[in-house]
Parts: structure tokens; C-alpha cells; sequence
């Protein structure tokens, strides 16, 4: 099997061993630059991990998916770049994170969770004003009708 893991589940220290193929990006490894989850990451590569960058077509495929269940705001670039290199190498995506869990759900893309449970169904988010209740697709810092400020919700 092949596996792309994301940052928390490294810095987890989630055991990997050698009979599967193991990969992250390179932006997981530059926000793993210190501590132990930097020594932990540096031994990983030194023997399980391959560290690459996802094409630009995976990455604008990953965003634009994102965009429409909504998480494309709770999206790092490293989160979009884990996604991206999965959809490449059509691997499964190890992550915790609800986000990608969710836009992975959408894209079809397999995905684990390493520590706590994963997502139970796919969820769309919208932008919701705080003051009238008002929903808006863009993200905006206030509701132009009555100044509020706006609040991500879950679509129904």
C-alpha cells in the first residue's frame, strides 16, 4: 500500500514500518522543523519516507474541490499539498485532520485517520452573518447589510 502522512500524524509518532510505501510533501517537512517531531521526521526519511512535491494539476484539482465543500479556508497550503500528492500517487491519505478527511471523502481519495476517529460523512460549509443570519459563498470580513461579522457553518 501506499501512504501519504501529514504532520500530525508524524508528530503523533504514529510506528511506520517497511513492507508499505511511505510519502509526505515537502511543506510537512518544513513545519516540522524542530523538536522531536523534526528527529522523528528525519529518521523517517532516512528510512521509510520519500519526501515530494505534488504537480501543480493535483494541487488546482485539491482547491478547487475544496472550494466547493467549503474547507477551502480551513485548508493550509501543506493540508492542500498532502491532498494533491495522494490524488498523484493515488495513495491513501494518513491525517486527523477533519478538513482533509473531508475534501479526500469528496474526491474519493482513501483516507485513515492515525490517532482519533475519522469524519462519518461528507460536510459542505458556508459562511453565515452573525447579526440578520444571512449566508454568503465568498468569504467577506462583514455581512454588507448589516455590518456583522460572519461565522463558518455547515451547510444543511
Amino acid at each position: 500500500m501506499r501512504y501519504v502522512l501529514d504532520a500530525t500524524v508524524i508528530r503523533s509518532g504514529m510506528q511506520i514500518s517497511g513492507q508499505d510505501e511511505w510519502y509526505t510533501t515537502q511543506s510537512v517537512m518544513n513545519e516540522l522543523r524542530k523538536g522531536r517531531a523534526a528527529k522523528d521526521a528525519g529518521l523517517l526519511t532516512d528510512i521509510y519516507l520519500k519526501v515530494l512535491i505534488p504537480a501543480k494539476e493535483g494541487r488546482a484539482r485539491v482547491e478547487a474541490q475544496a472550494k466547493q465543500t467549503g474547507d477551502i479556508d480551513r485548508l493550509s497550503d501543506t493540508d492542500l499539498d498532502v491532498l494533491a500528492l495522494a490524488l498523484e500517487l493515488g495513495a491513501t491519505i494518513v491525517s486527523d485532520d477533519y478538513s482533509i478527511q473531508n475534501v479526500a471523502r469528496a474526491m474519493k481519495i482513501e483516507y485513515i485517520s492515525g490517532v482519533q476517529s475519522g469524519i462519518k460523512e461528507v460536510y459542505t460549509w458556508s459562511l453565515r452573518c452573525k447579526g440578520c443570519g444571512r449566508f454568503y459563498e465568498n468569504k467577506i470580513d462583514n455581512c454588507p447589510v448589516c455590518g456583522s461579522g460572519l461565522k463558518t457553518v455547515r451547510k444543511k
